[in-house]
């Protein structure tokens, strides 16, 4: 037999009942929920819905990024990024070379020689690769295919329009020497073009280097 206690059921309360030597808990009846407790539920519901969605949004473009150029780490750190880099800090000039002089400004990888030939301005990197020496003194001549920068040490020369190599350790000290030239060219890097800048000349009394 069983025993449900009339009290404890209109309660909602754990009644028991004996089956032999079994005593079995009753379930509590479920207490009615309120409209302000359901409502909250409901908020809460759809808030976890909007942060899943925009979860799998966010999932989606970073692929989408990844496949088509790195997404925001290779705008951050690529081709776009530096080309921001450069807008926001170009290497200013603040004296202008005068046709046939030259100027020596700091660069983010060392010095840059900056000068004018023909009422045209070119600006290079001022250290050579083979040995890493300075060429802040180095020769400049003009040519047919624009100035043409000289290494004072080992005589290596550079196309000032284009960066391009067109001599390459062929003595020492402006003297034209195949011994010399062969031993030097087996120390130190290989042969090298050098970095070439754009100059800009927006007529505030500067030069910018990009």
């Amino acid at each position: 037999s069983s025993h449900l206690g009339s009290n404890e059921s209109s309660r909602g309360w754990p009644s028991r009942s004996r089956a032999g030597e079994i005593e079995v808990m009753a379930p509590p009846r479920a207490q009615p929920r309120s409209p302000l407790l359901a409502a909250v539920s409901a908020v809460a519901a759809l808030g976890a819905l909007a942060c899943l969605a925009a979860e799998a949004s966010c999932s989606t473009f970073a692929a989408t990024a990844g496949r088509r150029g790195g997404g925001v780490a290779a705008l951050r750190g690529g081709r776009l990024g530096s080309l921001v880099a450069r807008r926001v800090a170009p290497i200013r000039v603040i004296n202008p070379p005068k046709e046939g002089d030259r100027e020596i400004v700091d660069g983010p990888d060392g010095p840059i020689i900056v000068t004018k030939v023909q009422g045209e301005f070119f600006a290079v990197a001022g250290t050579c690769p083979h040995l890493n020496l300075p060429m802040k003194r180095g020769k400049i001549e003009n040519s047919e295919e624009g100035p043409i920068l000289t290494c004072s040490f080992h005589n290596s020369c550079w196309k000032m329009k284009s960066g391009e190599c067109s001599k390459w350790v062929t003595g020492a000290m402006g003297v034209e020497n195949e011994f010399v030239g062969g031993l030097m060219g087996n120390l130190g890097g290989e042969k090298k073009d050098i970095k070439t800048y754009k100059i800009l000349d927006p007529g505030d009394g500067y030069l910018w280097l990009e």
